[in-house]
């Protein structure tokens, strides 16, 4: 990930920020509209700081942007994709200014939601954070809301929720291989429903680790991702820009403790500035 105190081709810096093409924004350059810093600069490869330097397009001043983060509460019925097909995607749901490139690179879902799942989605031109966050050794704790088809007293949520941080073993499905789970961390809410934390992301895993307790999972919410809540103000739909703290916490170094069996296993995940984190 680039640091904003690098410095960046003033025509590239201008095209991903919705002056048109590189050879378009190159003319316009050559043509004295642009100054940095209070001068005049007519070369398309004068390099600026995006942070410290004062960038003026016929004499308006310009906020640069390196990178999006967005936060989006995702509806059913819409696939992660950015093709379309079968069911519409994410991205229709976004305005088209994020449809662009940035300096940063083009906006990319973090992760994906199974087409009925709602809730947390993350969209960001971030992309090594968005490695960060989908990498498998980083074991990022993701949180859901569970809806059961059939109610589990309390003395199978008992064993529920051992089994679960035990490990599941999900069966195979469709061109997935069987896999054994990580431990997971389950809080009852209602013997129908309750919060379900995993550590990875394996194709439909909340709903197979159920399916393996015989159950059925009827209704799927992401809640949390890394510490970052679901803004519960955001319908269906919509999205919003994270604020500085909420990519901090996405961002952040931490340490998670899960419990497998009876033995408590470590899994730090460090994010610093060079974006190196230690081998899992």
């Amino acid at each position: 990930m680039k640091d904003d105190n690098e410095k960046e081709r003033l025509d590239k810096v201008l095209s991903n920020n919705g002056f048109g093409s590189r050879k378009s924004v190159r003319r316009l350059i050559r043509d004295g509209a642009v100054s940095v810093n209070g001068k005049i600069v007519n070369l398309p490869d004068a390099h600026v700081n995006i942070t410290l330097d004062r960038i003026c397009v016929d004499g308006e001043e310009q906020q640069i942007i390196r990178h999006i983060y967005l936060m989006m509460n995702k509806a059913a019925g819409y696939v992660c994709s950015t093709k379309c097909g079968e069911h519409k995607t994410v991205y229709e749901l976004l305005d088209e200014k994020y449809m662009g490139k940035f300096l940063g690179g083009k906006i990319a879902a973090v992760g994906r939601l199974d087409v009925d799942t709602e809730g947390l989605l993350v969209f960001t031109t971030d992309g090594a954070l968005n490695h960060f966050l989908t990498a498998p050794k980083n074991r990022i704790p993701k949180t859901y809301l569970v809806h059961l088809k059939n109610e589990v007293p309390e003395q199978g949520q008992e064993l529920y929720t051992k089994k679960l941080a035990a490990g599941i073993h999900i069966e195979a499905e469709g061109s997935e291989a069987a896999a054994d789970c990580l431990g997971a961390q389950c809080k009852w809410l209602s013997p129908c429903e309750c919060e379900l934390t995993i550590y990875e992301g394996k194709y439909h895993e909340v709903k197979r680790m159920f399916l393996a307790l015989g159950n059925e999972v009827i209704f799927l919410k992401r809640l949390m991702m890394n510490g970052l809540e679901l803004d519960s103000t955001l319908a269906p739909g919509q999205y919003r820009d994270l604020t500085d703290v909420e990519i901090e916490k996405l961002a952040g170094a931490r340490e998670t403790l899960i419990n497998i069996g009876d033995i408590n296993q470590r899994f730090p995940s460090k994010f610093r500035n060079s974006l190196c984190y230690e081998t899992l």
